[in-house]
């Protein structure tokens, strides 16, 4: 049985002003290198996909649990069998998962699923899907943007200035990127990333009014305040991010802080962090 259990304490980080209180409203315990985590708003329910060993290893060791909005196991191996799952999106019943070198589409209700793999992928971390129930995957070492439409996976975009391409998120007719920096070795980087753009329609990359590094992005959610939050995996932060691309607040958190999730009707930020082994839900006004 895992231990869940509620932390009541107000932790106050003095980064930069304004000052913000968080406070942790619950912890999921007991996980294994938990990457991301998606609200499924029919089932009112979150998954959170494990890698549970080598974020590169086809292993099948990989599984997504299935939690409470209160931050109780519902389900600890909801789905299993996976290699090393990452980042997940939601769409028509249906949750698809990105594991390293495939998408996997999960039917919510029976558990039925379905692989399209990707030749040549390297490193598939995030999904995101627009109104039209398209898939875009996000590949890190190969500075490209994967489409999956009709049951079918082309390279939708390509190129270096994708600075290592990790979170998405669309924002009208753009996707919104959430880089990791350029590499220099392995997951080491010479310079960190920032946020770009990507217009859905040209696929032009357009920069944010701000090109000043950031961190070693991970995930990305709309901040209800305005803006976007997004993870520092390296350095253990959450960064508020304003339409300019310009950091407004920085929170210290952990290392390890991986692909976020924000339930904006419970004022809830959620943070699988994968160095220690749980979810944690931060609760902000």
């Amino acid at each position: 049985m895992l231990n869940i259990f509620i932390k009541t304490c107000i932790v106050i980080f003095f980064i930069c002003s304004p000052i913000y209180s968080f406070e942790v409203k619950w912890v999921v315990d007991g996980l294994n290198e938990p990457e991301s985590a998606v609200f499924d708003k029919k089932n009112s329910a979150i998954y959170i996909s494990n890698i549970n060993g080598d974020p590169l290893k086809l292993d099948k060791n990989g599984y997504i649990s299935k939690i409470s909005v209160d931050g109780q196991i519902l389900e600890k191996k909801w789905i299993k069998g996976l290699d090393a799952p990452k980042g997940m999106t939601i769409f028509n019943n249906h949750l698809f998962v990105a594991d390293i070198n495939k998408i996997w589409r999960i039917n919510t209700s029976n558990k039925k699923k379905k692989k399209f793999s990707i030749n040549g992928a390297g490193f598939l971390n995030d999904l995101v899907v627009d109104k039209k129930g398209r898939i875009y995957a996000s590949d890190m070492f190969k500075n490209r943007i994967y489409q999956l439409k009709n049951e079918n996976i082309t390279i939708w975009k390509q190129s270096k200035l994708l600075d290592s391409p990790n979170g998405l998120l669309i924002e009208g007719n753009n996707l919104i990127i959430a880089c990791w920096g350029k590499i220099k070795s392995g997951f080491d980087t010479e310079i960190k990333g920032k946020l770009i753009k990507v217009n859905l329609k040209t696929r032009e990359i357009q920069k944010f009014f701000s090109t000043r590094p950031i961190g070693n992005l991970d995930g990305i959610v709309f901040n209800k305040d305005n803006g976007y939050l997004s993870t520092d995996w390296i350095n253990g932060k959450l960064f508020s991010i304003n339409k300019k691309g310009i950091v407004t607040n920085t929170f210290k958190v952990n290392k390890g802080a991986a692909d976020l999730e924000i339930l904006m009707h419970k004022n809830l930020i959620l943070i699988p962090m994968m160095k220690n082994n749980n979810l944690t839900a931060f609760q902000y006004d």
